[in-house]
């Protein structure tokens, strides 16, 4: 399998496309890990319902019931804590994709243009394509 190398030779160019990377990938970790939170607290919740139906011998609730509650809590907790960190990092993706694109575009991209454009000229002249006939 053949990898993608990330051009080095720019630093915005870097930044450009590590920051596109990013932004992809944390778009796909959020939504991936969205769907596996909320089976994960649709079985949990299921569990929940079933052990708070079948109280203990003295009519509270069993010990399993009100731990499954609370794993419900940290399972919901971890789900929101996630997601933030995700949009953390699709955001920070996003900007660090704009900035690089933005400044390769706008700084370097121009020089490169005006190297080959000169280039040409001088293989031209070499040639003698370009002298006045």
């Amino acid at each position: 399998m053949d990898k993608l190398p990330l051009p080095t030779d720019n630093i915005y160019k870097f930044y450009a496309l590590f920051g596109l990377l990013m932004f992809i990938f944390s778009i796909g970790a959020a939504l991936v890990q969205n769907r596996a939170t909320n089976t994960r607290i649709y079985e949990l919740s299921l569990e929940a319902e079933a052990a708070a139906q079948a109280p203990d011998k003295v009519g509270k609730p069993s010990l399993k019931s009100q731990m499954l509650e609370r794993l419900l809590e940290v399972e919901r907790g971890d789900k929101k804590a996630i997601t933030y960190g995700l949009v953390g990092l699709i955001v920070a993706g996003f900007y660090l994709m704009l900035y690089g694109f933005w400044k390769w575009h706008r700084e370097v991209q121009p020089i490169q243009d005006e190297l080959v454009r000169l280039q040409l000229q001088k293989l031209r002249r070499e040639v003698g394509e370009d002298s006045p006939a």
